[in-house]
């Protein structure tokens, strides 16, 4: 089936499309009819309605000749259209496009006909199992890398007192011609310009403006060693790396004098926190915490209490506490139920008395809440269910500013303290996290990031050969699935823009979008035994459950939809039951259910997570995600089955960090290997003798994004990281 068959299927020839009308990707571009939108190159542009209808018309019929009557008597039924209106639509089409009429790649002219769409099409979402998924939500009601030798270049400390001021006061005139005044309003009348902050190699993370706005501080990894706290002016390229030590830092924060910085830093038995004056030297520690990890930090105000987002075990959710900077008057503040990830980003108000904050259900299902810092019931401010990454407030303080997925990629949206008034910033750039501000500066930083995963196919017979699928995306793809003929691949991909699910033929041909929730996270894909559909999981309505689509494309339906939280099914080979891992006791095990319906039952004795089946079909393999190892139960009739039977061992030194990196096979199973004095490698692991076999070398910084063997055990598909970089931006009022 090829692309133009599917997107044939949303709307029969001749009829007019409604406007909630689904996503697609048109060429390169990427087309939102509910939102009037077309994306192209990080170039956004609204259209009017009657723009995108004219659009609309024509990916009805794509390849076909649309006359120009049909545009009249479609796009203008029952008011005044005549030749200029359409000309007009089809040359502000052209323009959005970037499309030469001359040598056109999206729209061609037929003399004396009408208009044919000749740019190829392909559906980024078939999702009618979840009602208006498209649509932009309503506004709510109130209410990290491996160690390395590697170190970065260390900057000497050649800023003075006297430098730093010169840098502060040509930082503020190069910034805007005046501190903003509160209540000035958030969005600059003329818009947003974007400028770079950093352009380092490696990531730059979690940026803090200075409270004058002259610099910012940030943690950078030197291109793959520990995170390290830096500081830069704004105006200048000067970097100076304040604590100099060897344990990863994160969350640099500025002290309201702008004096010094407050930080945390991960050491063996917990996490401290630091304090360094912002001309650099030794660290003051505060106090340590003892918990097992931490993410996020906020400085009240008035500098004299932190509050932290902090687990006292990997397996057990974040939670806020409060507390002064030495450590004294600890209180947790919350508490979230055991299997979810807990509340993590807090933030003070801007008067020090409440913190918001983003709750998780998990990675990708995320809101907003607010809790007083005396204590109390968090209040729920937005109820998106959508993948959050970074707050803060506004300049004036007024408003909240947030990174969401809830239009499609990440974007800045804004919202009133209670979570009201929803609008997105446009920013003029595609994707944006970690908001950062401070208060009177009208500037945003933020970070923007620059990643790609790609699929690879290795032939075991030629270990050596393996080669890149063809018709390779520039964006992300991962978790890749063969087909039970081996003639196609399902895998996950941002390539039209969101997260969704595709499938192409063995060779990467021919890739067309089969599932897509509006924005809300979507992966796993998993073919059933006899090929007709494919299993995935999805947070549509905020936890995550487990969702099936034709293999030919068709309106996805729920297979399992809590209780709890559900995702990574697999199939089992006869077809009878659907494994997947849930949280709904609490923690997260490996679950069976009848795929013609019925109640689901636990699998694994204890925790576990990704689920598949042997090759023979004799046992359930699963990873932990508690501890190292691979791990194995024999498979029963779960239907009588009264207790998850005991587990065994396989393979002791699968990382938890790999847990989607290994592959059933006819003899045994293929693993990713780390042997601790070499590079990674590809090995078979014979379970009946537990002789280790080498496949193939891997890269010394592989790191892989889930693999699949093909039915006849004569070919691997893997994706394989390619890029992980993030710079720091920096949107200021644009010049009127």
């Amino acid at each position: 089936m090829n692309e133009h068959t599917v997107i044939g299927r949303i709307h029969p020839p001749g009829a007019r499309p409604p406007h909630s009308a689904a996503a697609f990707t048109i060429g390169e571009a990427l087309v939102q009819p509910p939102l009037n939108r077309i994306a192209l190159h990080g170039r956004v542009v609204q259209l009017e309605p009657k723009v995108m209808q004219v659009l609309l018309l024509l990916a009805e019929r794509p390849g076909a000749v649309v006359p120009r009557e049909a545009f009249l008597e479609t796009v203008w039924a029952g008011t005044v259209g005549d030749d200029y209106l359409l000309n007009r639509a089809i040359s502000e089409l052209r323009k959005a496009l970037d499309d030469d009429p001359q040598a056109p790649r999206y729209i061609e002219t037929i003399r004396k006909g009408g208009y044919r769409l000749v740019a190829p099409i392909a559906p980024v979402r078939v999702a009618a199992a979840v009602p208006d998924a498209t649509a932009a939500p309503a506004p709510a009601p109130p209410a990290r890398p491996p160690e390395s030798p590697a170190r970065p270049r260390r900057t000497a400390l050649l800023l003075g007192l006297a430098a730093l001021a010169v840098a502060a006061l040509a930082t503020l005139t190069w910034l805007l011609p005046q501190r903003q005044t509160p209540g000035a309003g958030l969005l600059p009348e003329a818009g947003y310009e974007v400028r770079p902050l950093t352009s380092l190699v490696g990531r730059e993370l979690e940026p803090a403006l200075s409270p004058d706005g002259s610099r910012v501080a940030f943690v950078w990894d030197g291109g793959g060693g520990a995170f390290d706290v830096h500081v830069k002016p704004l105006a200048g390229e000067d970097l100076l790396n304040l604590p100099r030590s060897a344990a990863e830092e994160r969350h640099p924060l500025w002290f309201p004098d702008g004096g010094a910085l407050l930080f945390a830093r991960l050491e063996a038995d917990g996490v401290a926190l630091m304090r360094v004056s912002a001309l650099g030297g030794a660290p003051t520690r505060l106090f340590h915490t003892g918990m097992a990890g931490i993410r996020g930090l906020a400085l009240a105000p008035d500098g004299r209490r932190v509050a932290y987002a902090a687990r006292e075990a990997p397996d057990r959710p974040y939670r806020l506490v409060v507390a002064a900077l030495d450590g004294s008057d600890r209180r947790v503040l919350t508490s979230s139920p055991p299997g979810t990830l807990g509340d993590i980003d807090p933030r003070f108000t801007p008067d020090g008395r409440a913190l918001v904050f983003v709750r998780g259900v998990n990675e990708v299902t995320k809101d907003l809440y607010r809790v007083p810092v005396a204590g109390g019931e968090p209040v729920r401010l937005t109820f998106d269910n959508r993948k959050i990454n970074g707050l803060a407030w506004s300049p004036d303080g007024t408003r909240l500013l947030f990174t969401s997925t809830r239009s499609g990629l990440y974007a800045v949206w804004s919202a009133a303290p209670d979570g009201s008034d929803l609008r997105q910033v446009s920013l003029g750039v595609e994707d944006v996290h970690q908001p950062a501000t401070t208060p009177g500066v009208p500037a945003v930083a933020f970070e923007q990031w620059m990643h790609r995963a790609r699929l690879r196919q290795l032939d075991l017979s030629r270990p050596a050969a393996a080669d890149p699928a063809r018709l390779q995306s520039t964006r992300w793809d991962s978790n890749p699935a063969w087909s039970p003929d081996g003639t196609r691949v399902a895998f996950t991909s941002n390539r039209g823009g969101p997260h969704a699910i595709w499938a192409s033929r063995a060779d990467g041909s021919e890739a067309v979008q089969l599932a897509e929730f509006g924005g809300a996270f979507i992966d796993n894909p998993a073919w059933s035994p006899d090929g007709r559909l494919i299993a995935f999981d999805g947070s549509p309505q905020g936890r995550t459950a487990i969702y099936a689509v034709p293999a030919e494309g068709g309106p996805p339906q729920a297979l399992v939809d809590g209780p709890g939280d559900n995702r990574n099914p697999a199939w089992s080979r006869d077809g009878r039951w659907l494994y997947f891992e849930s949280n709904r006791d609490g923690q997260w095990r490996i679950y069976a259910r009848p795929t013609d319906g019925g109640q689901a039952v636990a699998v694994s004795p204890g925790p576990g997570v990704h689920p598949r089946e042997s090759a023979d079909g004799a046992l359930v393999l699963y990873a932990r995600p508690d501890r190292p190892g691979l791990w194995a139960v024999p498979r029963q009739d779960w239907a009588t089955a009264t207790d998850p039977p005991a587990a065994t061992l396989l393979v002791p030194g699968l990382q938890t960090q790999a847990a989607a990196n290994w592959a059933p096979a006819p003899d045994g199973i293929l693993h990713v290997h780390r042997p601790a004095d070499g590079p990674p490698v590809l090995v078979r692991l014979d379970t009946a003798s537990g002789t280790r076999h080498e496949v193939a070398p891997l890269p010394p910084d592989f790191e892989g994004w889930g693999m699949d063997l093909s039915p006849d055990g004569t070919r691997l598909v893997y994706s394989e990281l390619l890029l992980r970089e993030s710079d720091l931006r920096l949107a200021v009022p644009r010049a009127r």
